[in-house]
């Protein structure tokens, strides 16, 4: 199991050019991963597709972190871009779940994010 700590916050704020909701970014990201990891703590960071991992990355290093790691492909990976096949649409390209590694839906309350800490 792992920690959720946000990079990115979820704005409730439709962006209709990208046809997704806005994120902005975590102002506390950096002091939330100090109080659960030390700076010289391997840390392997992920999002849903490697990119505001990769982000997230260099934040913590930046804050001092020194042996942190992005996942690649992220979680859920890209998404397939083919009109003929059954998965277009769908994020079964690469990433964590479709490489055949452990995964689960099950969360442990004690290590989700909530804005009560």
């Amino acid at each position: 199991m792992a920690y959720n700590i946000p990079s990115k916050l979820w704005t409730g704020k439709w962006n209709s050019e990208k046809k997704e909701y806005a994120l902005e970014d975590n102002p506390n990201f950096e002091s939330q991963a100090k109080k659960k990891f030390g700076l010289d703590d391997t840390i392997l960071v992920m999002c849903r597709s490697g990119h505001r991992s990769a982000a997230s990355v260099n934040r913590l290093t930046k804050a001092g972190f020194a042996n942190v790691f992005n996942i690649v492909d992220g979680f859920e990976g890209d998404v397939i871009k083919d009109e003929e096949s059954y998965s277009n649409g769908k994020r079964m390209k690469n990433g964590w779940k479709n490489s055949g590694s452990s995964w689960t839906y099950n969360l442990d309350p004690k290590l989700i994010y909530t804005l009560v800490e």
